[in-house]
Formats: structure tokens, sequence, C-alpha cells
């Protein structure tokens, strides 16, 4: 239901606008007289733990003492017009960013020693942020297509995510430093408050038709109103406020209730790992302030039968491949940093009592005092620092849960590893969907296979974003073509962009029973189309992890697709599963047959009178690691576990072609190292008349492996 939130919490909702998205929404959006009574007390509420341990007092001091003789940057115009010049927005945003996390800096050090020079520098920090002319990100300013101008109208603020980080670094800076800054600085509070009033309340006030408040929800509606929350709670606190503070709260709630409703009950994520942590988890978060702020008034207790939340909470381990890599479908690094605000996952998981939610979040809490990186955002540490339970746990030998098999129908996601509860050995990612998804790579039915964690046929993810990336030009982006994911070119064509190219007669396979899966239901069930159609399936001697789908809607008509079947395994041939890979020096002795990944594409093509500008079939595959050899129907690499891995294929397709791609992106080359390679295996002669194929991959660990050897470049 589209108000579970305002439901559980008793609240009232509007039923000519459940969204408060009405051009009266805002005069209409108000809270009850006890709801509102209750937030006046929301800066005592969020405060600080009033003793903090010598330990932690100097973590906080520690990236800002790191800092000191860094010049606080302030970005200039030549960077900002980058963006129509180049393409290249991160010059620009990067330095705003960078501004803002210093600024937190000196606010925690502050924090932590009561010196005079941090409030200074925070101080500094807060004022550099109030003259920037826009806290618009570049990408999203309007005054380009309003005026063809290449400078951001003062006059026309957008509120957009930068507006939004902008006014959490500031809301958060006035919690934590509110009598220090009027004490060393007086006068700026006030002119704080002007710049959030004029940048990003009143235009969303009087602004009911911003983008993200209509439309399919999305990351946005989480990440915007996390901050409007705070900013609205630190910043609207005097008595001549409260109408204001009132209707962005209410109206945030509307929002908040919007965005959870867009969420399938599995709790898949189609914007990806990437986006979990700005996106359902800052609506995680917005909740959690929400609760902490009204004193108890509103409490996690009477949103426990909202069961999407607990399956959104598990969405991290589920694309967990161990070691720090993810399955990284959409937009998003399969390699993406470790320091994420884990704390929020264990807040959640204690109040759910969910030990695998515990088990994922401990196992990134390390040892240190600091329990969020600066980085993160103000907002992040202080409310982790907030929460005794996160900032006294130590995650030293804790284990992330590793399901050993998920299936996500709403999403068409299937993840399936070797071993449960371990990262090592064999994993297989397979994808449907459709091409309409956010953040979409024209990718339905592609695959990812990794072993001992690390993928060697990988799934590319997110490039630097540029101007490019969110316009009708985003598929000339190399990652974000069909062509370099696992997927095949059928008569030169690549995958069509739209719904309607999607994957049908959608069917998983699944092993494991359902308390060990990541997923709850029986053991085996069909699916077409996302939808569990049959579970009944005795399925006690299968020893296979599948999903079957037909890509034939995913290509368009020009290509003639009367059907494209795949069939993506992980088998684990006569026996059942493990929880933990034999040990290595036992594997060569193994005699049972070995887990390998098999993957079997079975098509049909039809007659078609349009240009065909390829071959038949060209089966492309993008993979990461060092080649070792390269021969017909065989590839063996290291991959970048220094696993040993064969992938072996049809000898009578030949060797194929083995194409080395330099990786010249840095967010690219933070997985993948300085270049990735791409095998392309023709499986048909051109032609444009009825054609029948099949043809097998498949993928194994070498796990009694011969010495090493040395590495080819093609």
């Amino acid at each position: 239901m589209s108000s579970a939130l305002r439901e559980g919490w008793g609240l009232e909702v509007d039923p000519g606008d459940p969204h408060g998205v009405g051009p009266e929404a805002s005069s209409r959006a108000t809270l009850p007289p006890e709801l509102s009574r209750a937030f006046d007390g929301a800066r005592s509420a969020t405060a600080l733990p009033a003793e903090l341990s010598e330990q932690m007092r100097a973590a906080l001091l520690a990236p800002a003492l790191a800092a000191a003789d860094e010049p606080l940057p302030f970005p200039l115009l030549r960077q900002y017009t980058r963006y129509w010049r180049d393409g290249v927005r991160t010059d620009y945003e990067n330095d705003v960013r960078r501004l803002g996390i210093m600024t937190g800096e000196a606010v925690l050090a502050a924090v932590a020693t009561g010196q005079q020079r941090w409030v200074d520098r925070a101080a500094d920090g807060l004022m550099l942020l109030c003259e920037l002319s826009t806290w618009c990100w570049v990408a999203h300013e309007q005054s380009h297509e309003a005026h063809g101008w290449v400078v951001p109208d003062p006059d026309a603020p957008v509120v957009d995510l930068g507006a939004a980080q902008t006014l959490q670094v500031i809301a958060w800076s006035d919690l934590a430093l509110g009598e220090e800054l009027d004490a060393r600085v007086p006068g700026l509070r006030e002119r704080v408050r002007h710049e959030a009033r004029r940048r990003v309340v009143e235009p969303y006030l009087s602004c009911r038709d911003w983008h993200w408040l209509h439309g399919t929800a999305h990351n946005w509606t989480g990440w915007i109103h996390q901050h409007l929350i705070a900013g609205a709670l630190f910043l609207l606190d005097r008595e001549a406020d409260r109408t204001d503070r009132d209707a962005i709260l209410a109206l945030s709630l509307a929002q908040l209730d919007r965005y959870l409703a867009s969420f399938p009950a599995d709790g898949g994520i189609d914007e990806g790992f990437s986006y979990f942590w700005n996106g359902a988890c800052r609506l995680l978060e917005a909740l959690d302030l929400l609760i902490t702020a009204s004193g108890g008034l509103l409490t996690r207790d009477a949103l426990a039968g909202i069961d999407v939340i607990g399956q959104l909470l598990r969405f991290p381990q589920r694309m967990d491949l161990g070691q720090g890599w993810f399955v990284n479908v959409a937009d998003g690094p399969a390699r993406p940093s470790a320091e994420q605000p884990w704390d929020v996952l264990h807040r959640w998981g204690r109040h759910l009592a969910a030990p695998d939610v515990l088990a994922q979040a401990l196992a990134h809490r390390g040892s240190g005092p600091l329990p969020v990186l600066p980085e993160l955002g103000l907002g992040r540490v202080l409310t982790a620092l907030a929460d005794d339970e996160w900032s006294s746990a130590d995650g030293t030998g804790a284990a992330p849960p590793h399901p050993g098999e998920t299936w996500l129908p709403q999403v068409q996601v299937m993840v399936a590893r070797e071993a449960e509860r371990h990262p090592l050995g064999l994993a297989l990612a397979v994808k449907g969907g459709h091409n309409d998804e956010a953040h979409n790579h024209l990718d339905v039915g592609s695959y990812l296979v990794a072993v001992d964690s690390a993928p060697v046929l990988i799934d590319l993810g997110q490039p630097t974003y540029t101007a490019l990336t969110f316009t009708d030009r985003r598929y000339e982006i190399w990652t974000m073509t069909s062509s370099w994911h696992n997927l095949p070119e059928i008569r030169g064509h690549g995958q069509g962009i739209g719904a309607e190219h999607r994957a049908q007669a959608v069917s998983p396979q699944l092993r494991l029973p359902a308390d060990a899966r990541g997923r709850t239901g029986a053991r085996a069930a069909t699916v077409t189309a996302g939808i569990v159609e049959a579970a009944d399936a005795d399925v006690a001697t299968v020893t296979a992890s599948a999903l079957e789908l037909d890509l034939a809607p995913a290509y368009p008509e020009a290509a003639g697709v009367r059907s494209y079947r795949r069939r993506a395994a992980l088998e684990l041939p006569g026996r059942e599963p493990v929880l933990a890979p034999a040990p290595a020096d036992q594997r060569a002795a193994a005699t049972q047959p070995q887990p390998i990944v098999e993957v079997t594409d079975t098509w049909e093509l039809g007659p078609t009178d349009a240009p065909q500008p390829g071959p038949a079939v060209v089966l492309n595959h993008v993979i990461a690691g060092e080649i070792l050899d390269h021969r017909p129907g065989l590839l063996r690499v290291r991959a970048l576990s220094q696993a040993l891995v064969e992938i072996r294929w049809d000898r009578d397709l030949g060797a194929g072609t083995l194409e080395r791609r330099a990786v010249d992106d840095p967010l690219l080359a933070q997985s993948w190292g300085e270049a990735v390679h791409r095998l392309r295996l023709t499986a048909l002669d051109r032609g444009t008349g009825l054609a029948h194929g099949s043809t097998t991959l498949t993928v194994q660990q070498i796990r009694d492996a011969p010495p090493a050897q040395t590495a080819i470049r093609p």
C-alpha cells in the first residue's frame, strides 16, 4: 500500500492527494498537534552522547588533523562550465563534495576537542557553502535549458541531490555546534538559515512539480527527503517556522510512503547494490531520524507489519559475493567502498531480531573506534555516534551470511554460490528484467561468474558519470551496451531500449531449502514474467541453481529473433550443497565431479528483409584477470582472486577473437585494473534465412592447479 508508514503511525492520509503533489499540498500539509509538539524537542532528542572516550575523540579529530594544511576548496566557474564544454561534471561536483566533507570533519574535530581553531574552520566551510552560486549539481541545473547559460541562475534555485547534500551539512553542523557558532561567529547561523530557506525550503514548498515527486519513485525520493527532514528539524526550529517545518515533515512522510511502496515484495532494487545506500538505506535513515526526533511518539514497533522493510535489509547480503565484491547490475562498481552506513542495518536488524542482517552489518564494522567515516556525510557520523550498541560493537571475526541461493522474482535476479556461508568457490548471478529499469545497461539475460569472490566473467558496472550518462545518448557509453555484457549480438544487433525489450518465460530452478536461500518460499518455482506460478516440485535430487529465460523480446524486430533460450546454471553434480569448499590442499584429491557453471544458448531466427550488419549470432564474454592460454574451445584465466579458471566452449566455434580493452576510467579501474578482455565467438555465418543453433560455454575452477604460467597479451 502507498500509505503504510502513515497508517502504521496512525497519521491521516489525504485521499485526494496521498503523495502531497497537488498545487495546494503545501498549504494543506500539517501534523497532529501532539506530534508537532514532540518534534519541538528534536535537537535535544538527537544530541550527541554526553561523554566520548579519549579513543573516540582521537578518532573524530584524526580526519581534520590530516587535512589541516589543505585549503578548503572553492570550485571555480571553469570547473562548472566543463559540463557543457567537454562533458566532465565531476571536476566541479567533487570539489563541492570535498568542501562539505572537510566542513563536516572540522565539526567533528570541534566536537571532540572544543578548540576554537576547529570551530573557525567549520565556520569557514559553512560560509563558503553559503557563498556558492548554486547548491545544485551542475548536471541538474536548469539555467542552460531556460536561458542557454552556462552559469547558474541564483534566482531560480533547483532542489536536487546536491542541494539536499549541502542542506544536510549545514543542518547537522548547526545541531552539533549551534552554541559555539553563536559565540564565535554571531550571525552565521542566521545566514545559514537564510540560505537553506531560499535555496531549498521555499522552492520545495512552493513548487510541487519537481520530477522526483512524480512518476516512478527512485533513489532521489529517499535521498532528498532524508535531508529535508534533517533541515526542517534542525533549521526550522523557531516558533515562526512551525508551519513550514510541519508541512515539510508531512510532505516528506507522504513521499517516503510513495517510495516504500515502489519496492517489490522481494526487496529487490533494480537500481543495483550501489544505490541501496543512496536509496533504500536513506529511506530507513529518514525513518530513524523521525523516530528519534519524535521522542518515542513514533516507533519502529508500529512498522513491524511492513514486510518489505525486512526484505530491503537483506538486499546487501544477497548481492555480496565476498571479500569486497558484489553483484553489480545497473550502475554500480563491482568492488564498492567498504565504508557504508552499516549501522543502519545493525539498528534495524536488532529491532527485527534478524541475526543474518546483524551478521552482515557486524562483518563490516571492523574494530576501529569511529563507527562511520566522515566521507559518508556528517549526519551519518553523528547518527552512528549516538547509537551506543553500534559504536561499541566489535566486528572482529564476524562473517557475512552469504546465502547459498537467492531468487528475486520481481526484479528477476538470481544469485547462487557453491558454498553456503562462505565466499570461496564458484558463484553465478543472472538477471532477466527489461531495458527500462533504472540505470539500465541493455543487459537482459546477462550473467556474471565469480571464483573465490572475484568476478571473472564480469559486469563492468558504472563508469564515471559524464554529461552523456543520463541523456538519450546514454547507450553510446561502451559499458552500457549489450556488446560489452555477456550477451549475444544477433545479426549485428544489440538489445533494444525500453520496457518492451524484456525477458520472457523466466523459469528458475532452485536447489536449496527456503531457509537457506536469500528468499522465502518453496524450494522450486516456475516463474513467468517475474510471477511465481508453481512451487511444489520435489527437488530433493536437484543439484543445480539455474535460471532459464527467453531473450527474444529484448532484441529489435529487425533482428528477426523467434526465440533465444538461455539456461545459466551452477551445477553441483552428484552431491548435496556444502557449507564450504574443500581446503585447497584437499581439492586435488577430490574424486567427485567438481562444481561448474554451464551456460547453454539455443536459438531460432526467422527470415527478415531488414539489413543485417553482422553475423547471425556472436556471443560476447567480458573477462577480468590474466589470460594464460587461448586456443580453440579453451580460455584459461588467472582471476583477480588469483584462482585459476578454465572457460570452455564448443571447439567447432574455433578460438574466437580475444580483444584487450584498456580501462582508462578511474572508477572502473578500481575494480578491474588496467584492462579487461572480450571473447567473441561467432556461432553462425552471415545470413537472413531461417537459422537454428545451440552452443554451451562452461566455467570451472582448476582446483588441482598446474605450475604457474606466464600470462599472454593478445
